[in-house]
């Protein structure tokens, strides 16, 4: 099945017609400190987009021990969010209002938590895909977090404004790259680049996690407490993504390395019993990773 926005639009207008997706907030303690995950919505993919060039029929055969839909998945929206004292750190800023039916519910969240935009101080991105970014800018596209200093990558940014990078992507993500480049000039006067292994604010590192885009990152944060690392897209399935980390997703830029990145990532989560949080996982995608066999085991917080 081919990845279209009418296809996505489709999908999550049916979704919208069930009701809309509840603004729920998990959260857990890092230290003196709160991690708060708010929801942005959800985006419902066709099953194709799982597991690019894996063999369908032992795709679904995991799915199916696993009791998960076959056809379509309903992907959660996770925003972290650290609440340090008055400060407040996001890690991306979902898709916005303007992307999908089901998108732009992280306002909303915010205000049932109590979080005032303009008290966020920094605002970090995993990378510059569409359900991560364009909920940067607000309907008059200013920035939604107008005293935030944002935070991406050098190298996501070299490969979203790469005069070559329309050839690089297939025609349905040319949307991608466009969007990219117009949100992340609009936030350039306010913007600062960096690298893996930066500290980009004092207790949060950048890891380099890069496949899933060139210059995808997750962040590991020390605050005092117990290590937690934001995954962003490293993993984005509950059970594919540690039982079968060789298998790419149909969103993944370079597979081959995003592969590689994933059981890297996965292998220091269990070695150090570090707790993490996924954009994308269920139950506020919060949770750990246990070895199991030759691959890993998703644990969900409780």
């Amino acid at each position: 099945m081919q990845l279209t926005r009418r296809t996505l639009i489709a999908a999550s207008a049916a979704v919208a017609a069930a009701g809309p997706s509840r603004a729920q907030v998990a959260s857990a303690r890092l230290g003196a400190s709160e991690l708060a995950v708010l929801t942005d919505g959800t985006i419902t993919l066709p099953g194709s987009m799982l597991a690019r060039d894996a063999p369908r029929e032992e795709v679904n055969g995991l799915l199916t021990a696993a009791g998960l839909p076959t056809e379509e998945v309903t992907n959660a929206l996770n925003v972290p969010v650290l609440r340090t004292g008055e400060d407040l750190v996001m890690f991306d800023t979902g898709a916005g209002r303007n992307f999908l039916p089901t998108t732009g519910r992280l306002p909303d969240s915010m205000e049932r938590a109590g979080m005032d935009p303009a008290r966020v101080k920094h605002v970090l991105f995993t990378h510059a895909h569409p359900d991560h970014l364009w909920g940067a800018l607000d309907e008059f596209d200013t920035p939604a977090c107008p005293n935030a200093t944002y935070h991406i990558a050098q190298a996501e940014w070299d490969f979203w404004f790469d005069p070559g990078v329309y050839g690089r992507l297939p025609e349905d993500r040319h949307a991608f790259a466009a969007g990219a480049q117009r949100v992340l000039k609009a936030l350039e006067p306010q913007l600062k680049r960096f690298k893996p292994g930066d500290e980009v604010v004092p207790g949060i590192a950048a890891v380099d996690t890069k496949g899933h885009t060139p210059g995808h990152v997750s962040f590991e944060v020390r605050l005092g407490g117990d290590p937690f690392v934001v995954v962003g897209d490293a993993f984005t399935h509950p059970v594919l993504s540690f039982a079968r980390p060789d298998w790419s997703t149909g969103f993944d830029q370079d597979g081959t390395t995003a592969a590689t990145s994933r059981r890297r990532l996965l292998g220091k989560l269990a070695s150090e019993k570090l707790a993490f949080a996924a954009y994308h996982l269920p139950r506020g995608g919060l949770g750990r990773v246990e070895t199991s066999g030759t691959a890993f085991r998703f644990l969900p917080a409780a």
